[in-house]
C-alpha cells in the first residue's frame, strides 16, 4: 500500500484559478497528489489579490492553505536591488520576507516529508540555514534560457537580457545545490539544467506536467470563419509574442482567411488591428476553447511545456504554434499540431484547416493521444511520488 507523504508545496502564486500555465501545472497537480492520499500544505503569496475564493478550492485538496500578504516587486526598484546585490532581476521581484517567515515557522511547527518548491523564484523564501525536510525543485522552466533567447531577439535589451542570464544560471546552478532532487518539464530543460555535470550528476528527473486526456468545451462558438484564440498577458514570453503576431502575421492570415477573427486573451499589446476582439484573461479557462475555434500559439521564446497546448488538445481544439511553442512536447507536425514559422505558414496552415474539417479532427485524435501515453495524471503523481521518496533518501541540508 502506498504511504501517505507530507508535503509543503511552496508557490510563487496562487494555484486556483488556474488561468495561467503556471497556476494550471500547480493546481493539476495538487488535485493528483491529494487523490492519493498526500497530506499538502500550500504556501504562496497572494499577490494583493482576493484571495477567498483561492483558498476556498485549494482547502478543497489541501490540508491547510496559507496565501500570504505580498505582492511581486515592481520592476525597476527591483532592477535598482539587482545592480546593487548582483542577484537577477526576478529573484528579487520574488524575495517576501513574510512568506520566508511563515515557511520557517510551519516548518518548527509541523513535520514534513518533503518541500515541493515551485519554480527557482520559491526557492528565495526557503529558510537559508536549519533543519529543513528534503527539497524537491520543479523547474517549469529554464529562466536563463529565456533570457538568453530575449537577447537575440531584443537588440536594444540585448545587454542587460545577457546579463540577467548569466545571473540566473548562477542562481539555477545554486538552487540544484540546495535541492535533493530536481524536476525538469522536458529533457532538453533537464540537459540546460545539468550543464556539462549533466543530469544524472545533478540529481535531474524528466517529470511531464500532469493533464487529463479529455475536456469539455464551450458550448457557444466564437465570432468569426474561422475563431482564432491567442493568449496574451504580461509574461515577457506571451507579450512578444502578441506583437509579433499581430505586426508580422495577421494581414497575412486576413489575405488568406478575410472572415477571419482573432480574440485575445490577455492585456499589454496593441489594440489597432482590424478583426481583433481583446478580453480579458477569463478566471475559467474553457471559455478560451470553443467550436471550431484554432488556438495559435506563435513563441519566439519558450521553455518548459504550454499548459495552454494540452489544455487544447483536452478540449479538443487543433493547435497551430511556432517550433519554440512545442519544444518539449515530443509531438510531429501533421499529427498533434501544425508547425509555422512566419506570416505566410500561419495563414497556410490557418486556411488548411479551415478548409479540410479532417485535418482538425486528426489533430484532436493525435493531441488526445499524446495526453493519454505521455501525460496521463496517475502516471505522472507516481513519478513525482518517486522524486519526493529519493530526495527523502539522499536529503542535503539546505545552507
Amino acid at each position: 500500500m502506498r504511504s501517505s507523504l507530507r508535503i509543503l508545496f511552496v508557490g510563487t502564486k496562487p494555484a486556483f484559478p488556474p488561468f495561467d500555465g503556471g497556476r494550471l501545472l500547480m493546481w493539476n497537480t495538487i488535485v493528483q497528489l491529494a487523490a492519493r492520499g498526500h497530506r499538502i500544505t500550500f504556501v504562496a503569496p497572494d499577490l494583493s489579490l482576493d484571495h477567498r475564493e483561492s483558498k476556498d478550492h485549494l482547502s478543497q485538496h489541501c490540508e491547510a492553505v496559507h496565501l500570504v500578504s505580498a505582492r511581486t516587486g515592481f520592476f525597476t526598484p527591483s532592477l535598482i536591488g539587482a545592480a546593487m546585490t548582483g542577484k537577477p532581476v526576478s529573484i528579487i521581484r520574488h524575495s517576501h520576507r513574510a512568506v520566508r517567515k511563515l515557511i520557517t515557522e510551519e516548518i518548527i511547527r509541523k513535520t514534513y516529508d518533503v518541500i515541493h518548491a515551485e519554480q527557482v523564484h520559491s526557492l528565495v523564501n526557503l529558510p537559508r540555514s536549519g533543519d529543513l525536510p528534503p527539497v524537491v525543485l520543479r523547474a517549469q522552466n529554464v529562466e536563463s534560457q529565456l533570457w538568453r533567447m530575449v537577447a537575440g531577439i531584443k537588440p536594444r535589451v540585448a545587454w542587460l537580457a545577457r546579463r540577467e542570464a548569466r545571473r540566473m544560471s548562477a542562481h539555477e546552478a545554486d538552487a540544484l545545490s540546495r535541492s535533493a532532487t530536481t524536476i525538469a518539464l522536458t529533457a532538453n530543460d533537464g540537459d540546460i539544467l545539468g550543464g556539462a555535470m549533466g543530469m544524472a550528476v545533478r540529481r535531474i528527473r524528466v517529470i511531464p506536467p500532469p493533464f487529463p486526456s479529455l475536456l469539455p468545451k464551450a458550448e457557444e462558438p466564437l465570432e468569426g470563419d474561422p475563431a482564432i484564440v491567442l493568449v496574451a498577458g504580461s509574461w515577457l514570453p506571451n507579450w512578444d509574442s502578441t506583437r509579433w503576431f499581430l505586426a508580422s502575421i495577421w494581414d497575412e492570415i486576413r489575405r488568406l482567411s478575410p472572415a477571419a477573427k482573432l480574440h485575445v486573451f490577455g492585456s499589454r499589446a496593441p489594440r489597432n488591428a482590424t478583426a481583433v476582439r481583446w478580453q480579458n484573461m477569463a478566471e475559467e479557462s474553457i471559455s478560451l476553447f470553443r467550436p471550431g475555434g484554432i488556438l495559435v500559439v506563435p513563441l519566439r521564446i519558450a521553455s518548459g511545456i504550454r499548459m495552454k497546448i494540452l489544455e487544447a488538445w483536452a478540449r479538443g481544439v487543433p493547435v497551430v504554434a511556432t517550433p519554440e511553442a512545442v519544444c518539449g512536447l515530443d509531438g510531429t507536425d501533421g499529427k498533434e499540431f501544425l508547425l509555422a514559422r512566419n506570416g505566410p505558414e500561419f495563414a497556410a496552415a490557418i486556411q488548411r484547416l479551415r478548409q479540410r474539417p479532417e485535418i482538425r479532427k486528426e489533430l484532436v485524435a493525435g493531441g488526445r493521444s499524446a495526453l493519454a501515453t505521455r501525460f496521463e495524471p496517475n502516471l505522472v503523481a507516481s513519478m513525482l511520488e518517486e522524486a519526493y521518496l529519493e530526495a527523502a533518501a539522499r536529503s542535503i541540508p539546505v545552507n
